[in-house]
């Protein structure tokens, strides 16, 4: 049996276990997409086009998708150099942590002793068969969908740790065609080998891509003999066209599917929407990557909006802050309230740095806290869109909280078959649910724009207010975003933010079965069901104290059981669950090693619809959060020195103004002249140094607690009143009172 016979079969095999928990994709490509050096004329290729230094990018479709083909020659090559290669990063990047495990190191003394006789075909042969039989996915790379429309060619992209999103689109204006193009959507072969060949393109090399089912010097050309229908009874040689088909075999999981839909969903929610310099990227991954993360500490990216002021990023818990100032482009946040919002993820946003010398601008739009950012980069030829997701595979309780963001997701699909329409641009309704027919409806014609031509929401309104299918459809524009995002959660419109653009594009050939990817699993549908109902959550109570965290507690009631079951949660920093305990037979037979139970789950989503302001909640239980930048210049001062560092001195840091923010961007700029004075330096180094001053003011019923930390000293005060209700009178006062400071509420903190 020989190697590749050995990796089908268990491929196989994996294949037919792994099936119930992923979904199945065949990929078949006519050859491996590769990049060669075109020396001779060819029949597709013009002998213009066919110099000594022509790079040929081939990069192969899908063979059992519609027909796409794309020609043309390159005109920045580098640019189109470094686009793939960030978007290949993206692609096969995996963050998740990986724990220091030495078993993998017995195995491989085991291997090593047993293999020390054998040839070195025989050693990777047990190789391959082991890592199939362990890790099937461990050197799987899913191929990117990619679609040639009006504008370009765009590409997406989802990583396999499920934290990363990129879209790629390179428009017209890089590309120089003879041909007209043919329009769709399909997968392209994208293997390293063509990562390879890419990273090879160079500047003063004309460039040429070509998309489609078969490429230049990519068939295999055979002698057949046939006999002529002529009146001779010679024998006339024909050379025919053998296609090379490769086939791929993926078993995607499903959490992978879900994860992408929900990320390219959630791009088209309300957002904060900031616009940075190039060099002030450039300045956090500078930054991150001279500072090793600190175990134990906190490794967020904060940034600091401020109504008509420049956005402010501060690096964990190095405290380093990182503004802008360099372009007269930059604009100021438009918000109307102060807000500080902690990402994380920050690593990942290394996936950028090969983008970052052809970008001219970078905006990042803001879900709120811990929920997925969006980084733009824009330059001449293309626009670059990268997504953080915010949440890994197994962190399931800032997948929920990001759950709750969306409108629930369709159980079934809107149209009957996807290809159909790509072809005829016709839609068909879905008969199993009469109920929302009026839905389908408006969804079918919204696709049926969206595939003749790409359009924004705002042309969406006047041509479906015009449309006369729709008289029994309310056409507005809350009603037509609920559209979209409901093709956008199917698999059929794709939302690009650069440009504010909705595609029509199916995601796969055939119509997603939605009801595999309505819930991650039982037990979340089971707690979805639970929270609706009106009496299942009972005896419900935040207890928040500074510092230490969030406990919730609360019955669940389960009529099916007809018990009920009480369930605690901690919630630590980043509101991350540290602790979690419930009364029912899963958790105390299994604790949490066989999942979450559904009563758990439940808790979380009670404590997303927890309103801490509403004065009908009976137990009042918060702790609010603020900081501020202050210089550190005033508490680092010896205790000889007048300012005193009591209460009486931080009530003078507290009046102090903001403080000003370390500009990271004289890296770029010039060096300084000799003549600097020596107060100059001096003053500009203190203005570099600054610290955080923290106030924690907590209620918990009629007491209040103010605790304030600037460094290592930190006060606290405690006030006690008759009535509960004078209490969060008193704690709503406080909090307005350090707003108006200069202080900012951290959020989720």
């Amino acid at each position: 049996m020989t190697i590749d016979n050995q990796l089908d079969q268990a491929l196989e095999t994996e294949s037919e276990v792994a099936n119930t928990d992923g979904l199945m994709m065949q990929l078949d490509y006519a050859a491996p997409s590769q990049i060669s050096q075109v020396n001779e004329s060819s029949d597709s290729l013009s002998e213009a086009q066919t110099t000594e230094h022509t790079q040929h990018v081939a990069l192969f479709a899908q063979l059992n998708r519609s027909e796409v083909n794309f020609h043309g020659k390159v005109k920045s090559p580098l640019v189109f150099r470094d686009s793939l290669l960030a978007l290949f990063d993206v692609v096969s990047s995996d963050y998740r942590y990986v724990p220091k495990d030495r078993s993998a190191y017995t195995i491989f003394m085991q291997m090593r002793r047993a293999n020390s006789n054998k040839n070195l075909f025989t050693a990777q042969r047990d190789y391959f068969t082991w890592l199939f039989d362990n890790d099937p996915l461990a050197f799987c790379i899913l191929d990117p969908i990619i679609q040639v429309h009006e504008q370009g060619v765009s590409f997406e992209v989802f990583s396999r740790d499920e934290g990363c999103y990129a879209q790629l689109t390179l428009t017209n204006e890089i590309f120089e065609q003879n041909t007209k193009p043919t329009f769709g959507t399909t997968s392209i072969d994208y293997s390293t080998a063509l990562f390879n060949g890419i990273e090879k393109i160079r500047d003063h090399q004309q460039t040429i891509l070509d998309i489609g089912h078969e490429a230049v010097g990519l068939q295999l050309l055979e002698a057949k003999p046939e006999t002529a229908e002529a009146d001779t009874d010679s024998t006339v040689t024909k050379p025919t066209v053998k296609k090379q088909i490769i086939e791929k075999r993926i078993n995607v999981p499903k959490s992978w599917v879900r994860a992408l839909l929900q990320v390219q969903s959630a791009g088209q929610l309300t957002q904060d929407t900031i616009h940075l310099d190039p060099i002030a990227l450039y300045n956090v991954l500078f930054e991150l990557r001279m500072h090793a993360d600190i175990k134990g500490k906190r490794r967020g990216l904060l940034i600091e909006l401020r109504p008509q002021q420049l956005p402010v990023i501060i690096l964990e818990p190095f405290d380093i802050t990182v503004t802008s100032q360099v372009s007269q482009q930059q604009k100021p946040y438009q918000g109307q309230q102060a807000k500080l919002i902690r990402l994380w993820g920050r690593r990942r946003l290394s996936l950028l740095k090969r983008l970052l010398p052809h970008a001219d601008s970078v905006s990042v739009s803001l879900l709120g806290q811990g929920m997925p950012s969006y980084w733009t980069l824009k330059g001449k030829g293309f626009h670059f869109t990268f997504a953080m997701t915010g949440f890994s595979q197994a962190n399931w309780s800032q997948s929920l909280n990001f759950d709750l963001l969306l409108p629930k997701r369709p159980l079934q699909n809107t149209l009957a078959a996807s290809e159909g329409l790509s072809d005829s641009s016709k839609a068909t309704l879905d008969d199993s649910n009469n109920d929302n027919n009026d839905e389908h409806n408006g969804l079918s014609v919204l696709i049926k724009t969206l595939a003749n031509t790409p359009s924004t929401i705002e042309d969406l309104v006047k041509s479906l207010s015009a449309d006369a299918s729709l008289t029994s459809v309310p056409v507005s524009r809350q009603q037509i975003q609920q559209w979209l995002l409901s093709g956008t959660q199917q698999g059929l419109i794709r939302y690009e933010m650069a440009r504010q653009l909705y595609h029509y594009r199916p995601l796969t050939q055939t119509p997603l079965d939605m009801a595999q990817f309505a819930y991650h699993n039982e037990a979340e549908k089971q707690a979805f069901d639970l929270i609706s109902r009106t009496d299942a959550v009972q005896k419900f109570s935040v207890e928040t104290v500074a510092v230490k965290g969030i406990t919730i507690r609360a019955d669940i009631h389960v009529e099916e059981d007809r018990r009920t079951y009480h369930s605690q949660l901690q919630l630590g920093d980043e509101a991350l669950v540290s602790r979690a305990e419930c009364s029912c037979p899963q958790y105390l037979q299994h604790r949490l090693t066989h999942g979450v139970c559904a009563h758990l789950i439940t808790l979380r989503l009670r404590y997303n619809q927890y309103d801490p302001n509403n004065t009908g909640n009976d137990s009042w239980h918060d702790t609010r959060v603020l900081s501020k930048r202050v210089p550190s210049k005033h508490f680092n001062q010896p205790r000889n020195k007048k300012e005193s560092v009591q209460v009486a001195g931080y009530n003078s840091l507290m009046t102090l103004s903001s403080a000003p923010t370390l500009d990271l961007t004289a890296l770029a700029q010039p060096v300084a002249q000799s003549h600097a004075t020596t107060s100059d330096k001096t003053q500009a180094l203190t203005a570099q140094e600054t610290a955080i001053a923290y106030v924690y003011i907590t209620i918990a019923h009629k007491k209040i607690t103010i605790e304030q930390t600037i460094g290592d000293k930190d006060t606290r005060q405690q006030l006690v009143f008759n009535q509960p209700a004078q209490a969060k009178a008193a704690f709503l006062q406080h909090i307005a009172r350090f707003e108006a400071k200069g202080f900012i509420e951290n959020q989720g903190i």
